[in-house]
């Protein structure tokens, strides 16, 4: 309850100190800005994530659940499936709980991992996401389980794709993310207790993750760093060279269309340049015209 009750004693202190403000001292507009600023403040140092976009993943050997916030309410955007091309993998899932060497699983689920990636990948490039956060599942006293080997696999891949794709300053986190599946479940049931949720709730699960990374403003999450460096360079070098001809493509694009819109205006001043030209022709034969019948009258008379 401290934390809830400790923000509204700084707006309250913040109203005070606002309102101790006279008029003789700051005009009505700078007291607004002075107020408005404080506020910034406030908000920049109680919630400093707010505002940045991330996407949650609650990562599975099945289904993979994706959801994306800027700092409150977070949003479900879509659960990945990955089907199954045999009855080997099938059993592969069945059995994923018990021993097994993890390089064996790793090898096995690598197809897998790499098609979930790239359509994580694809969907923090729609969304424009400034960061991508992976649910790290752990045992109930910490220590880390089989999953979670499988689980920093994925987030390997998907830091590596993430900075072929998106570039270097789209980081990843892993976040503790014990006990999401149940509390989504329990949410789910609270909202509606008829609803069937098996393989329904991993969106759900995504956005939890998302919620208690913002409640702890990110602290303690693991940033995923690709080991290699000599591939990172390749990756940014090559990431660099893209966006330096994305950016001239758009340079010419815009060159062209302010040459189209040039070339409209250019013919639309000879269009109009015609017409007077034709009114001036149309008011002097006119008035050679009108000077002809003049004459005529004169002439009978």
């Amino acid at each position: 309850q401290q934390p809830r009750q400790q923000p509204q004693r700084h707006i309250l202190h913040l109203s005070s100190t606002s309102s101790s403000l006279s008029s003789s001292s700051f005009p009505s507009n700078g007291l607004q800005q002075v107020q408005h600023d404080a506020a910034a403040s406030f908000t920049q140092e109680t919630c400093p994530l707010l505002g940045v976009k991330s996407i949650g993943v609650d990562y599975g050997l099945v289904r993979t659940g994706v959801a994306v916030t800027v700092g409150y309410n977070p949003k479900p955007l879509d659960i990945i499936t990955v089907k199954k091309e045999s009855e080997k993998e099938e059993q592969a899932e069945e059995e994923e709980d018990e021993s097994e060497d993890d390089d064996e699983d790793a090898t096995a689920w690598k197809g897998n991992t790499t098609f979930v990636a790239e359509q994580v990948v694809q969907i923090a490039q729609r969304e424009q996401a400034h960061q991508i956060v992976v649910g790290l599942p752990l045992h109930k006293n910490g220590t880390e389980a089989k999953q979670t080997t499988l689980t920093r696999i994925f987030a390997n891949e998907l830091a590596v794709q993430v900075l072929q794709t998106l570039g270097p300053h789209v980081p990843i986190y892993l976040w503790d993310e014990r006990y999401t599946s149940k509390e989504a479940k329990a949410r789910a049931h609270t909202i509606d207790p008829t609803r069937y949720l098996y393989g329904t709730l991993d969106a759900e699960a995504a956005c939890i993750i998302l919620e208690h990374y913002y409640n702890d403003h990110g602290k303690g999450a693991e940033r995923v760093v690709v080991p290699d460096e000599e591939l990172v360079q390749t990756y940014t070098k090559q990431w660099e060279l893209e966006q330096q001809k994305e950016r001239e493509r758009l340079v010419s694009e815009q060159a062209e269309r302010e040459d189209r819109i040039r070339a409209r205006k250019e013919a639309i001043e000879r269009d109009r340049q015609l017409l007077l030209e034709k009114q001036q022709l149309q008011q002097q034969q006119g008035t050679s015209n009108s000077s002809k019948k003049k004459k005529k009258k004169k002439r009978k008379k």
